[in-house]
């Protein structure tokens, strides 16, 4: 227990001090209105069921399910128009928009309130692709998580607050705030702040498209977890209200203060999503729903923590044309995301317990079966441990075009014998790790194919000191073997 005390200590400290960390003095103001506008629309959007309730229907699906319609085919029609040229989508995004929310938001329920909704959330999907490329081109790695950290906090405060106790200009009034500061927000863009590569490697689409399934799988989950919700404000939101707090807390400790690997939060908010979906269907014989509750609240965890991550992966990874084709994927697969919840809830609200479990573990025996190749291609790769830095590594100049050939070693290329892997090593492959002096000795040795004893004789040390060094040094790098360090730094291990 000391010696985690000690290194939560040790964090905290490199937190504060360290001028290349998640730390606050990093947060530059002249690009707050990019981490602003990301933030304004995802709690204008989240105000869509609280203070904008939507009533009507159409064809007997109900209102909100169409308006989601229009705001990802908004989305998708700005994303494939997208280009260094950005600004007049932005003001054309911007104009929608207006356009739309002030007639929704001060009309009455009815079919001119339905048409203005469709055109409001057509320009918010438009917003949404705008502020997106903002928060992942032009942002470093503290605005971004904890920019995703307020939206968290102040989602959360409008979500568990009862509508009931404010006068009904006030849910007007909020939803105006938060569209006047998103507009704002938008217009001050700058073209020349978003920093793009111009074309992306294989590798690079390797990489992006793993964080991209976890973005999925977590939205996947996402409509459930308001599905079981009931918004009678009964003391249950009282647990949920919990559950998000503390997710809140743990986005910002493992990921700014303990620098976990990510795959370990992401097994936490699959934890989060399995009790959800078990005890939303044991709330009957248990007589409480608290459980629930409190579980959905842990899960909401996968909200920023997505977020966060694939606008990191873009900013290493993607062009612009990368970025389409990602999108392009994302909207086919939408309607099991978006709509498969909003169908059960439309017409077979009581078995929303039931879906809610089956997708969950649908979700999470998916990413068991895939673990091997997501921890491969993404969780272990070099690229991760950037998430805890201050940035992102600046997109370098022409990378050779995504479809490119790459040479691949065929299977009877010769063994690399072990005194030739020092030159496949890069000359500071540990950058990004921020390791102590003797732990990038220790991982420079190894990647050298030396065992135990070479190490602890060349560095004059015993043996079961480089085996404590070689234990913290997998730990700081997120893996549990040798094999996995050589597989981490492109390096076959063939001794």
């Amino acid at each position: 227990m000391n010696a985690y005390a000690r290194r939560l200590k040790s964090a905290c400290h490199t937190l504060r001090k360290r001028d290349d960390d998640l730390r606050f003095g990093n947060i530059r103001p002249a690009r707050l209105k990019y981490a602003l506008a990301y933030v304004f629309e995802l709690l204008l959007f989240s105000t869509r069921s609280h203070f904008l309730p939507v009533g009507a229907s159409f064809l007997g699906i109900r209102g909100y399910t169409w308006f989601m319609i229009a705001h990802g085919a908004a989305s998708l029609l700005v994303m494939l128009l997208w280009s260094e040229r950005f600004r007049p989508l932005v003001r054309g995004s911007v104009a929608v928009c207006a356009a739309g929310f002030l007639p929704y938001i001060l009309l009455p329920e009815g079919t001119g309130r339905l048409l203005t909704g469709l055109i409001a959330y057509a320009g918010l999907g438009g917003a949404v692709t705008s502020a997106r490329c903002g928060y992942a081109f032009a942002l470093n790695n503290a605005e971004r998580l904890y920019g995703m950290a307020v939206m968290h906090f102040v989602c959360n405060l409008i979500r568990y607050s009862d509508p009931d106790l404010f006068p009904l200009w006030f849910g007007k009034a909020l939803a105006l705030l938060l569209l006047a500061g998103m507009c704002v927000c938008l217009l001050l863009f700058k073209e020349p702040d978003l920093e793009v590569k111009k074309e992306s490697t294989p590798a690079d689409t390797k990489g992006l498209y793993w964080a991209m399934a976890y973005f999925i799988a977590y939205f996947m989950i996402d409509g459930y977890v308001w599905g079981i919700v009931d918004y009678d404000f009964r003391p249950e939101m009282r647990w949920q209200l919990l559950g998000a707090m503390l997710s809140l807390a743990a986005l910002v400790i493992l990921l700014g203060v303990i620098r976990a690997n990510v795959w370990h939060v992401w097994n936490l908010v699959f934890f989060a999503a399995v009790g959800l979906g078990v005890f939303a269907v044991l709330a009957p014989r248990m007589g409480s729903e608290k459980p629930a509750y409190f579980f959905g609240g842990l899960t909401i965890l996968g909200w920023p923590l997505s977020m966060y991550m694939l606008s990191c992966a873009h900013r290493q990874f993607a062009s612009y044309r990368l970025l389409k084709k990602c999108t392009l994927i994302f909207c086919i697969v939408s309607p099991v995301t978006n709509f498969s919840d909003d169908l059960v809830e439309n017409f077979a609200p009581a078995m929303v317990p039931a879906a809610t479990l089956v997708a969950v573990l649908t979700v999470v025996l998916l990413a068991l079966i895939l673990a091997p190749y997501s921890y491969k291609y993404l969780f272990s790769t070099p690229w991760l441990g950037r998430l805890h830095a201050n940035d992102m590594p600046a997109p370098a100049g022409d990378a050779p075009p995504e479809n490119a050939e790459t040479q691949e070693p065929s299977p009877e290329d010769p063994p690399i014998a072990p005194e030739a892997i020092p030159s496949a090593v890069p000359e500071d492959p540990f950058a990004a790790y921020e390791l102590t002096p003797r732990q990038a000795e220790v991982a420079r040795l190894l990647l050298q194919a030396k065992t135990r004893r070479q190490i602890a004789g060349e560095l004059g040390l015993s043996e079961s000191t480089v085996k404590t060094h070689t234990a913290e040094l997998y730990k700081r790098l997120g893996i549990n073997s040798r094999v996995e360090l050589f597989r981490m730094f492109g390096i076959n291990d063939q001794r």
